[in-house]
């Protein structure tokens, strides 16, 4: 790209601050911006003083939009993304008793099309880094993820013991009816091991209420449906089995029955959702994947510095981003 270098912000201030036609210079032949009697400001002090005051986040923001606006086209889903959050931002500033102005204030936009911009370029962004980690797929990556983590929709019930806990409770409380629900839930599962009917023992203690009175079932379901724990443990039994040891998520202790499954799509059919999921699941694997890959997108945009304190001042960013994103996953 040919102006991924000082004139990318200089340009930019001349066309804010002089306009279109010509440029005025001062005595020593610099360009200026703004005139004083006998002087005036040059783009130049105004660019080294920019640049020092705000770093390369500045100049990052405008080189991505150059580069993502050549990739992307606007499209209704890229519209729609925008216009919810939007009207997701004036509906918190009604809620807090503020004006929308003030909660754009607040984060730093001088107005509403100033904040749609970040949010294009943001949506932009992450579909550019997609695109990024999905390159660098291997077949033998998509072909394991098929055999290991692919099925058919599956018919289940479940029972579900909730722990009896409340907000004011103490650390002990909490874990002794975390204990108390356990230890019901593989009660159950004994009397289950003792030919006792599934959808009875459904009836009489699921906690699920929306599914107790059927009997705990479930329907079909597919992948993703459930919340990751439940998946895991649902997925891998046999057609015609439960579970023989309860299944912790965040709603409690699980007994999961399958009672059918169907054969599995075919990894041309699947293909689009592997990939989705391998891209979403190194993206979170390696927190800082996200800005090297930005950073590699602008570098296959051509991008080289002729200003050496804007090149180090970059560096720099990029590489506090990446040791942030990781500090931040391994303090979670």
């Amino acid at each position: 790209m040919k102006n991924a270098k000082k004139i990318v912000i200089l340009s930019l201030l001349m066309v804010l601050l002089v306009g279109c036609g010509s440029v005025p210079t001062l005595k020593n032949g610099e360009q200026k911006v703004a005139s004083i009697d006998n002087g005036g400001i040059s783009a130049d002090s105004l660019y080294k003083k920019m640049k020092t005051k705000y770093g390369a986040q500045e100049f990052i923001d405008l080189l991505d939009t150059e580069i993502l606006n050549k990739q992307f086209k606007e499209t209704d889903t890229e519209k729609e993304n925008i216009k919810s959050q939007v009207e997701e931002l004036k509906k918190s500033a009604k809620e807090n008793n503020v004006t929308f102005a003030q909660i754009l204030s607040y984060y730093g936009f001088a107005n509403e099309n100033a904040l749609k911009d970040y949010l294009r370029l943001s949506y932009r962004r992450e579909q550019a880094v997609n695109k990024y980690v999905e390159k660098t797929l291997k077949d033998k990556e998509i072909n394991k993820y098929y055999e290991e983590e692919v099925y058919g929709d599956i018919k289940l019930k479940h029972i579900l013991i909730s722990p009896s806990t409340t907000n004011d409770m103490t650390t002990e409380q909490k874990e002794a009816a975390e204990k108390k629900a356990k230890k019901q839930a593989e009660d159950i599962i004994k009397k289950l091991d003792n030919k006792e009917d599934f959808s009875a023992l459904a009836k009489k203690y699921s906690d699920d209420t929306a599914t107790a009175k059927k009997g705990g079932d479930l329907g079909w379901v597919s992948t993703g449906d459930m919340v990751a724990e439940f998946d895991a443990a649902a997925f891998k039994l046999k057609k015609g089995k439960y579970t023989t040891s309860p299944v912790k998520t965040t709603y409690g202790y699980h007994i999961i029955y399958k009672i059918d499954e169907k054969q599995k799509p075919t990894l041309k059919e699947s293909k689009k959702t592997i990939i989705d999921a391998l891209v979403k699941q190194k993206l979170e694997d390696d927190k800082a994947l996200y800005y090297t890959a930005l950073d590699n997108i602008r570098k296959d945009a051509g991008l080289k510095f002729e200003d050496k304190e804007l090149r180090t001042s970059y560096n720099k960013y990029v590489q506090n981003q990446k040791s942030q994103a990781t500090n931040n996953a391994s303090n979670q």
